[in-house]
């Protein structure tokens, strides 16, 4: 067998030429082709190895699954069992030979001498293969064949009446047999005998006229297509396009093959050449036919006889001659190739390896049959040359993808079981020895086949045929991925490849048959990947080539002037250079470009560089003239000249520019000459020494153009500047009004920073100018950063009053949401309540202030609200009796209802601190909060025992609201009660129930106004008036009164006309002030001066000072003078002598004026509330002017709903000036002084919350927590049936001596604090959680004074505390591995009916026995069994047996399902898929699992939750994947606890510390996705341990191998090292 590259046959010269043209085309190929399908070598690397790891694999899954396949179906390979001979009576020539009913027909061909008959014996003969011998048979052996009287009629017949008959062939073609003999001298003369053979083997003879019978399939099993004129493609070399894919052109001597639609060149990949050169592209036959990837081409050039015939495959791009598909040809099985007369071609072979050819003669072969093997894996093809009667046996395997040697013969004959006997002729010459060759085949009957017993088993039920089709694609797959060369066309077809077996083959992922869907899967997607890559990679090479055909173009036309054109001058020359020399820079430049063409690259560099060169000698000839820098000197003259008269700055931009033209002209032509080779030495010097004089001149006018630029810089620049920095004023102002936000300044900061440093680029030349801006940027920075920091600091204060609302909407909505029923109105309250939404708008608003993080903390917080909230409900349901008490297993709690808070109570006379729910209190200490013991039983702000909330409310109203705006109010119906209501509403801390204070306040507000409508000034109350009557009458003078009287008139028009402005109460501040010296002075009753300058201002504003004198004081006087026996009587007289007689003091007379009227007032049982402005009138006498006022000032507000002290029957006596002066006296001091005392209280109490840290000790279940069927049915009633004995049951039977602990211990992770903050949390308790480690070893006692450190004394103080509060208090220790014992003993009185404890008041810091008897306190202890050093945990034994001792981690007797069942329920949450369960009926959990498992007694139906069959599916998938992690976790769990139980001397092997506790299967359920793979899984458990053990101080390996073993993981190297580290220890512990 040869491997080739081109047709067989073909001679030594015409297969050089071939062989030359195809190598220039693989070198095109390499740099076009080639480098497109080659990604960076990275990248290509990387992909190229995965790929090749997946073919392998994929290749060994598939090889391994064909040696199953070959072990179950057996294998028969093709091999040779023997030779023989067959002697015949006459010498012949053997000519066919066929089976029939297991004996064999063989035909001859004699010819006779002198015999003139043929009988039947001398043509065809029967033989027997027995025991490896060939035997003749009678010809009546097989009855019906030979001997049939019809046969042998049409026999001798033809032998009588075709004098030259001979035998061609013996053919079995469906259930006929035919004997074709010729008849003449041509081939298609012929006369066919025909058999019909049964089922059973039996012949009979039909007749002589099978010739319609005897026709050859087709010799292609494809078509082929012309290639019309419509796919000409014109140009320099026209080619004709094959669908667009490959182009041939059989022009220019040669026959081509192009990949490319490129007319501009003749080149291909492949190239013979073609024997008339001189032909159009018209002149050639072209047809072609496509065979899956393969494009097969029929070519006959002009002026040939012989078709040429090329394969082209698309994946390796390779082209090969194979004339033998003239003959014949065929598709091989699941298109993996073509096979022909002599050889065959592969698609998935590599470039140079898929066609094979055989050293045979082929001539005249055509195909005749393919017969194909019961198993599917072997294929026979056999071609046959009817005349000479030649057969070729071409036998290919469908696994191995390759032919078997073929087998030529002179016929073959193939029975039952796959034997075949090939008839052998050595010569063409007659014998009577025959030689036979037997051969052992696959390729059996199928009705021997089916005879064969079947093994059951996986491989059995998918079938032989379809494994064997399946593992050679597979190998196919694996061989393209393997061995072809990149490229987009291969990777592509490996992708559909891909798709096509995954799609053909439902089998690929059914177990034990060797998972070939795995490296299937990876082979397809590193492919997609690939073909990612090189898109990219072809987008890169496309814009490559694009930038170089720009240049090529570029560089052509330029290199094709400088050679047709003859510049003029200097300047044209030099100009001429430049353009050359940047040419080649551009061009080098493009090497920086990646996968471009290099070799392009060199010949445009070697073309331009040869070009410069040229020019260069050219203009070297031409500058050595003397003339030849003439025109050059007089441009750089003229710009000279130019410069010098330049007006502004931007004339001499382009001057200078044509200077440096002029410049970079010169050094050009100067590096020009110094790389020629001037053999003159002279000729060089002179040019440079010209070009030097040239190059001073450009200096010159370099120079004068530089000046004349700095010239007009220093005029215009200050003018610009000026401008310029005006402008930048206005853009700071700008700046800061657009800076909203911290952002926003850095943005506009950032601006203005910009425009300085332009500023600075600008003006660099002026040193006072950057003085400026350097001042200005500083100015700049300093106000921005300034303006930053104070909207960072609002920010940050705006985020922190967010956060403490919601805070405190949080609270509520946790208590609110606790008193709701169902379900249904947890979800609605949850989804509608506008506090809720608050909540979330507060969240979304700190996400908007860049606070994400506290953000998305209340929305987590709002979602563990709702989750306890439903947790509560179900608990309510569950736990709780209709009484309110709880059942925990048999026993039943009562539970605390307070919150756990802060109060002040009365306490000896004082305030003390009080916890609520408890029995802690301690005296508040604070001097400056004894100052407000007025306030102490004074609850609401609104009201005291003098004033009654209504009152204050329609005084509020009455002094905040417009007296026209009151009237309106009044005189519509309700519109006083509605104005109250809205000042009531917005007083909340006030105290207002709605409907009813607004109602009162109403009413008396009527009753206000109307007293207040007509009683003039009687409004202000008789001590004031009095007062202010004396200070006129004996403290102004005229001059004083004259201006104050007419100051007030003055400001009261203009109060009428305006409004009241601040001017009045100036005035009546003065007023104020004055009669407060007088009064201080006079030494007379104090009464509210600042109502004294009101009042004042009010008598003054109505004109003459005229005092309003209400008709009580009126009439009190006159009972007086009456009851004196009148005015003229002689006690008149002597009091009126007696108040004379004391003269000017003032407050003499004053009290004896007020001594006389109040005996009187008491004497008659008269009232005296007027007694004030009675002594004053008698005092004032005719000093003053009064007038009288007669209108009512008290009235009886009736009908009032709410309850005070003054309000009797639902009545209020009302006096307007009384209601008046106490409203307002209480509304300006009281209510102040109040709310002081509130901030004082709550700030005292804020500071000893935080003192006791109280807020710790509030129980707060985890959002993750599931109420499962362990902690229902085994922990709970363990849990109750130890606080029995604690705190004591509800009910008629709870015990009085309370006493016990409750000591739990298991690994960590299995949520004893979560069980315990749950417990707490229903029963009410005060929850103090003492940290063990903080505490330490070297804590012994309950002194904090005695704590090694601040941690540990921080901790005792939590036991003190909780020891101090004693009732309702769940005192847990946590992690007391890490504690004393000796500390621990300190809480063995607690075990015991005595119940008392020696510890250190917190209060005071002295020595306190606490004593806990009948108190509502419980203690729980929870440890590890290791300490932190690895050692077991050993629990005091005084301890442990007072205690009730409880190993949460391990499995109660009897409980095991629910145990495992508990680590699936503890992970619902913390996977997103299976968290809505945790919220939802228990009995669907338990359904959901029995359906994970496979439980064919559950069904779907049955839930109560309708799950979508989507969701069901994802539910159950994650299920399944936890019930595996659940599994794990459970072994590594028990190898955990009997490690931890196990004594040290009793050890075999390392201590195992891995942990299977809820927190591992936590962490793997959150991790788990529906879609994941077994594997994926065990690579999920094993990165899990992996970083667990790498937490462990020691024993990581051991550990590990451990948990592989556990895991039934261990692979052969592991178990030996597992082997070795045991026995270590095991030396190591015996040692």
């Amino acid at each position: 067998m040869h491997e080739v590259e081109a047709r067989s046959g073909e001679d030594v010269s015409t297969e050089a030429q071939a062989t030359d043209a195809r190598g220039g085309a693989a070198a095109t190929r390499q740099a076009d082709g080639g480098t497109a399908n080659r990604l960076d070598a990275g990248t290509y690397d990387i992909l190229r190895d995965r790929m090749s790891t997946a073919a392998g694999e994929l290749a060994r899954r598939a090889q391994a699954l064909n040696a199953r396949r070959t072990e179950v179906f057996g294998g028969s390979e093709l091999e040779l069992a023997g030779n023989d001979r067959i002697r015949t009576e006459h010498n012949c020539v053997p000519r066919d030979i066929v089976q029939v009913g297991g004996l064999m027909l063989v035909g001859y061909n004699v010819h006779f001498g002198l015999k003139q008959t043929t009988d039947v014996g001398d043509v065809f003969a029967l033989h027997r293969y027995v025991d490896g011998r060939f035997e003749h048979a009678p010809s009546d052996s097989l009855p019906g064949l030979l001997d049939d009287p019809s046969f042998v009629r049409d026999f001798t017949d033809l032998y009588r009446y075709y004098r030259e008959a001979e035998l061609l062939q013996l053919r079995r073609t469906g259930p006929l047999l035919l004997a074709v003999f010729q008849t003449g001298e041509r081939l298609t003369d012929i006369r066919v005998l025909r058999w019909r053979i049964s089922p059973a083997g039996t012949p009979e003879y039909v007749d002589a006229k099978g010739e319609r019978d005897h026709v050859f399939p087709p010799a292609h099993d494809f078509e082929w297509t012309p290639a019309g004129r419509e796919s000409h493609v014109l140009g320099r070399h026209p080619h004709i396009s094959i669908e667009g894919t490959l182009f041939v052109e059989t022009v220019g001597g040669s026959l081509t093959v192009k990949i490319e639609n490129n007319t501009e060149t003749g080149e291909g990949i492949y190239s013979e050449p073609v024997d008339e050169p001189l032909q159009s592209l018209a002149d050639a036959d072209v047809a072609y036919a496509r065979v899956g990837p393969l494009i097969l081409l029929r070519v006959l050039p002009y002026n040939e006889t012989e078709y040429r015939y090329l394969v082209f495959n698309e994946r390796s791009k390779e082209v090969v001659r194979l004339d033998g598909i003239g003959l014949s040809c065929q598709r091989l099985p699941e298109d993996q190739g073509l096979i022909f007369p002599g050889g065959y071609y592969l698609t998935t072979a590599p470039a140079g390896a898929a066609a094979r050819t055989f050293d045979t003669d082929t001539t005249d072969l055509e195909f005749e049959s393919v017969i194909r093997s019961p198993n599917g894996e072997d294929v026979l093809y056999a071609f046959h040359a009817r005349a000479e009667g030649r057969t070729l046996l071409l036998p290919y395997n469908l696994i191995r993808k390759e032919v078997a040697t073929p087998i030529p013969s002179h016929g073959y004959s193939l029975f039952e079981d796959g034997t075949m006997v090939v008839f052998r002729a050595q010569s063409d010459e007659p014998t009577r020895v025959h030689p036979m060759q037997v051969w052992r085949t696959p390729y059996l009957s199928e009705t021997y086949a089916a005879a064969q017993p079947e093994v059951d088993g996986p491989l059995t039920r998918v079938g032989n045929a379809e494994l064997v089709r399946g593992i050679s694609d597979s190998l196919s797959l694996a061989r393209m991925a393997d061995e072809m060369a990149p490229g987009t066309a291969v990777f592509e077809a490996i992708v559909a490849a891909c798709s096509r077996v995954a799609d053909t083959y439902y089998w690929l992922d059914t177990e034990g048959l060797e998972a070939l869907h795995e490296p299937l899967e990876s082979l397809r997607t590193t492919a997609e990947q690939v073909i990612d890559e090189f898109e990219r990679v072809e987008a890169l090479r496309e814009q490559a080539r694009a930038a170089v055909a720009d240049a090529a173009t570029r560089v052509t036309t330029l290199v094709r002037r400088a050679r047709g054109e003859a510049p003029g001058g200097a300047t044209a020359w030099v100009t001429l250079l430049t353009e050359l020399r940047r040419a080649h820079g551009s061009v080098e430049s493009l090497r920086e470009l990646r996968h471009v063409d290099l070799d392009r690259i060199d010949t445009l560099s070697a073309e331009v560089a040869e070009s410069l060169a040229a020019t260069g000698r050219r203009a070297v000839a031409h500058l050595s003239r003397e003339d030849a820098f003439d025109d050059t000197r007089a441009a750089v003259e003229e710009l000279a000249t130019r410069a010098a008269e330049a007006g502004t700055v931007a004339d001499t931009q382009p001057l200078g520019e044509q200077v440096d033209e002029h410049a970079e002209g010169l050094r050009v032509v100067t590096d020009v000459v110094g790389g020629l080779d001037i053999s003159d030495a002279t000729v060089r010097t002179e040019l440079l020494e010209r070009i030097g004089e040239v190059m001073g001149r450009v200096n010159r006018a370099r120079a004068v153009l530089d000046g004349r630029r700095r010239e007009l810089l220093e005029r215009e620049g200050r003018a610009e500047f000026a401008a310029e920095f005006a402008l930048l004023g206005q853009a700071v102002a700008g700046a800061l009004a657009a800076s909203g936000t911290p952002e926003e300044c850095d943005e506009q900061l950032g601006r203005l920073l910009l425009q300085l440093e332009n500023l600075e680029s600008r003006f660099g030349a002026f040193d006072d100018f950057l003085a400026q801006l350097g001042e200005q940027r500083e100015e700049i920075y300093e106000t921005f950063s300034a303006r930053k920091q104070a909207q960072l600091d609002e920010r940050a204060r705006h985020a922190e009053r967010l956060v403490e609302s919601a805070e405190r909407i949080l609270g509520t909505v946790s208590r609110r949401s606790a008193t709701l029923t169902s379900l249904d109105e947890v979800n609605a309250y949850f989804a509608t309540d506008p506090l809720v939404s608050k909540i979330r708008e507060t969240a979304a608003e700190l996400r908007t202030l860049g606070d994400s993080v506290r953000g998305e903390e209340l929305e987590g917080r709002v979602k563990a609200a709702r989750q306890e909230a439903a947790r509560s409900l179900r608990d309510r349901a569950d736990l709780y009796d209709a009484e309110g008490t709880v059942r925990l297993g048999r026993h039943r709690f009562g539970v605390n209802s307070q919150p756990i808070d802060l109060t002040l109570v009365p306490q000896d006379g004082a305030l003390a601190f009080a916890i609520t729910g408890t029995d802690y209190r301690a005296p508040v200490r604070d001097e400056a909060f004894d100052g407000t013991r007025d306030f102490w039983d004074q609850p609401l702000v609104s009201e005291s025992p003098r004033m009654y909330r209504a009152e204050h409310l329609a005084a509020t109203v009455l002094a905040a609201v417009d007296p026209a705006a009151l009237r309106t109010a009044a005189a519509d119906d309700g519109g006083l009660t509605a104005l109250v209501r809205q000042h009531a509403e917005a007083a909340y801390d006030e105290g207002y129930d709605r409907g009813v204070h607004d109602h009162d306040a109403a009413a008396i507000l009527t009753a206000v106004l109307g007293l207040r409508e007509e009683a003039d000034l009687l409004c202000f109350t008789p001590e004031v008036r009095a007062a202010a009557q004396l200070f006129w009458a004996y403290g102004t003078q005229e001059v004083r009164r004259t201006a104050w009287l007419t100051r007030a008139q003055s400001l009261a028009r203009a109060r009428r006309a305006f409004g009241p402005g601040p001017a009045v109460a100036e005035l009546a501040a003065e007023l104020s002030t004055h009669a407060g010296d007088f009064l201080q002075q006079s030494g007379l009753p104090a009464v509210d001066t600042g109502a004294v300058g009101r009042y004042l201002f009010e008598e003054l504003a109505m004109g003459r000072p005229a005092f309003a004198t209400s008709r009580a004081a009126r009439e009190l006087l006159a009972d007086f003078r009456a009851a004196l026996g009148g005015d003229h009587s002689a006690e008149a007289k002597e009091f009126s002598e007696d108040l004379r007689a004391l003269g000017d003091d003032l407050t003499a007379r004053h009290q004896l004026a007020l001594a006389w009227l109040s005996a009187y007032a008491e004497a008659r049982s008269a009232p005296t509330t007027d007694l004030a402005e009675a002594a004053a009138v008698e005092l004032c006498g005719d000093a003053v002017e009064r007038r009288d006022v007669a209108a009512p000032t008290s009235t009886t507000v009736t009908g009032l709903l709410g309850s005070h002290p003054r309000v009797s029957g639902g009545e209020l006596p009302l006096r307007l000036d009384e209601f008046l002066a106490r409203t307002e006296d209480f509304r300006t001091h009281r209510v102040p002084a109040h709310r002081a005392y509130t901030r004082a209280r709550n700030s005292l109490l804020a500071a000893e919350r935080e003192r006791l840290r109280l807020d710790s000790f509030k129980p707060r279940v985890m959002s993750a927590f599931v109420r499962n069927r362990l902690i229902d049915e085994v922990y709970l009633p363990l849990i109750g049936d130890n606080l029995a004995k604690q705190l004591g049951t509800a009910g008629d039977d709870r015990r009085t001596d309370s006493q016990g602990l409750l000591l739990l211990l298991s690994p960590p992770g299995y949520g004893k604090t979560t069980l315990m903050e749950y417990v707490a949390a229903r029963l009410g308790l005060v929850l103090v959680k003492v940290d063990g480690p903080a505490l330490g070893h070297r804590t012994t006692s309950l002194d904090p004074a005695a704590a090694p450190d601040a941690a540990a004394r921080r901790e005792v103080e939590k036991v003190n505390l909780a020891l101090e509060m004693g009732n309702n208090v769940f005192l847990y220790l946590d992690d007391i591995q890490h504690t004393s014992p000796e500390f621990l003993q300190k809480f063995i009185p607690l075990c015991d009916a005595q119940r008392r404890v020696d510890g250190v008041a917190t209060t005071d810091g002295l020595p306190r026995t606490f004593d806990l008897r009948g108190k509502r306190f419980a203690v729980c202890m929870a440890g590890n069994p290791f300490t932190e050093s690895g050692a077991r945990f050993r629990i005091p034994d005084m301890l442990a047996n007072r205690a009730d001792v409880w190993n949460l981690g391990d499995v109660l007797s009897g409980k095991e399902e629910v145990f495992a069942l508990s680590h699936i329920e503890n992970a619902l949450t913390s996977n997103p898929v299976l968290a809505p369960l945790a919220a939802r009926e228990r009995a669907d959990i338990d359904l959901l699992v029995r359906l994970a498992r496979g439980d064919e007694s559950a069904q779907a139906d049955r839930l109560a939750h309708p799950y979508t069959p989507a969701d069901l599916e994802q539910v159950l998938s994650v299920l399944r994947k936890l019930l595996h992690v659940q599994q794990t976790s459970l072994k590594v769990n028990a190898a955990y606890i009997a490690s931890a139980t196990m004594d040290d001397t009793d050890r075999t092997e390392p201590p195992f510390r891995l942990q299977g506790s809820y927190r591992n299967t936590n962490k793997l359920a959150e991790r788990i996705v529906p879609v994941m793979n077994d594997e994926e899984l065990e690579a999920l458990i094993d990165d899990h341990y992996l970083g667990e053990a790498q937490t462990l101080t020691t024993g990581a390996e051991a550990n590990l191998l451990k948990l592989a073993e556990l895991r039934g993981r261990l692979s052969s190297e592991q178990a030996a090292r597992w082997q070795e580290i045991k026995r270590t220890y095991r030396a190591g512990a015996t040692a």
